[in-house]
């Protein structure tokens, strides 16, 4: 079967809504042709390359406006690969693919809509308008697909207008992959780390992810000079938009003297070995651009316990493998307890039967079965 996927940003952009496809289509790869449009956001990258069995076609933009691209060139790339595609999937949330949910309508393709997440950006008017045109775009192409796919029903559950889409959404967990630790890595972490706490968050460093409050319930803590916090994945000018949040998370650490360490960006074998180094990840996001927090599961099959915002999807790792403690979003008095909490009674949150159990919810074959019969069903062989 040949397969178009849309997705404004693709590999190498490291994020939760590229990382989940990526492990899809590389499966699906196996047996089907793939072809992946997305747009050259970075103009070191290459106009097209082959990776994982996936042609990944980048197309170039007139304007860039916040985290999206305004193309009309797109238009030509949407005609000419959906006229020879077999099956359409739209990664959202996006605004770009509007026009291609429109074309392959016309064409009389199927559409398959992997949906991650609402937007909710703050900010001036400017940019509450294009958070609006974001999601009014978003739900006009989830109006055309044929399935949608989301994390959980918990999420979808708290979204008032997914009412009108039920009947077509399908819930499966996202794909999780437990990597084997960079040795080297991982020896090296542990020199580094000595006799210290390391309180880890893995992901871009991004307003949504709420790391102040992080920051500020790592100073109430009595032993703080032993703690230190390590991230992994990327920041600054590495994440689209997100420059001046990281300048605000640099000052914060500075301000409230708490030591810390940088990463960046790590291969799935380096991340293993942060997860195995740390004592606890800390997933302190604020509002529902966090759909689900992929990480959580992958700390969790690193055995590692984590703690995490009580939001709509975020919260299932934690509800289904009890491998942690949920807080309120922002309460860093409740944080600041929960990883006190967790270093007395680690044992109590990171067990062999838990650690079983996560392996077993967390199981990716399943999520391929899952799409195998998805695909199938939408387009019978």
């Amino acid at each position: 079967m040949k397969i178009l996927f849309f997705s404004p940003y693709f590999y190498p952009y490291t994020s939760g809504v590229t990382t989940y496809p990526l492990k899809i289509l590389s499966y699906l790869a196996k047996k089907n042709e793939i072809t992946v449009l997305t747009f050259l956001y970075d103009q070191k990258l290459n106009n097209q390359l082959t990776h994982n069995k996936l042609t990944i076609r980048r197309m170039s933009y007139w304007l860039k406006v916040s985290k999206g691209f305004i193309s009309p060139q797109s238009i030509l790339y949407f005609i000419k690969e959906t006229a020879k595609t077999d099956l359409v999937i739209l990664n959202q949330p996006n605004f770009e693919g509007l026009l291609l949910a429109i074309i392959a309508k016309i064409f009389r393709k199927k559409i398959i809509s992997i949906f991650h997440c609402q937007v909710f950006l703050e900010g001036n008017l400017i940019t509450k308008f294009i958070n609006f045109v974001l999601n009014a775009s978003m739900k006009i192409q989830l109006n055309l697909s044929d399935k949608i796919v989301v994390y959980t029903k918990d999420y979808i559950n708290s979204l008032p207008y997914f009412k009108m889409f039920i009947e077509k959404t399908v819930a499966v967990l996202p794909p999780i992959v437990k990597s084997v630790a960079d040795k080297k890595l991982f020896n090296k972490l542990l020199i580094l780390k000595k006799n210290n706490i390391w309180i880890g968050f893995a992901g871009r460093i991004s307003s949504e992810k709420g790391l102040e409050y992080l920051i500020r319930s790592i100073n109430r803590l009595e032993n703080k000079k032993n703690v230190k916090l390590i991230f992994a994945g990327p920041y600054g000018k590495d994440v689209a938009g997100e420059n001046n949040y990281y300048d605000k998370i640099i000052a914060e650490l500075k301000e409230y003297k708490i030591n810390y360490l940088f990463l960046g960006n790590l291969t799935n074998k380096q991340l293993s070995s942060f997860y195995e180094s740390i004592d606890i990840l800390v997933l302190p996001s604020i509002n529902q651009t966090e759909a689900f927090g992929m990480v959580q599961a992958e700390a969790m099959l690193s055995e590692t316990p984590v703690i995490a915002s009580n939001l709509p999807g975020v919260r299932m790792a934690i509800k289904l493998t009890k491998m942690g403690i949920i807080t309120e979003p922002k309460d860093i008095e409740q944080l600041s307890n929960a990883i006190n909490e967790i270093l007395k009674n680690k044992k109590k949150y990171s067990n062999n039967d838990l650690i079983k159990k996560a392996k077993n919810i967390f199981d990716i074959n399943k999520v391929y079965k899952f799409y195998d019969k998805l695909i199938s069903t939408v387009i019978p062989a």
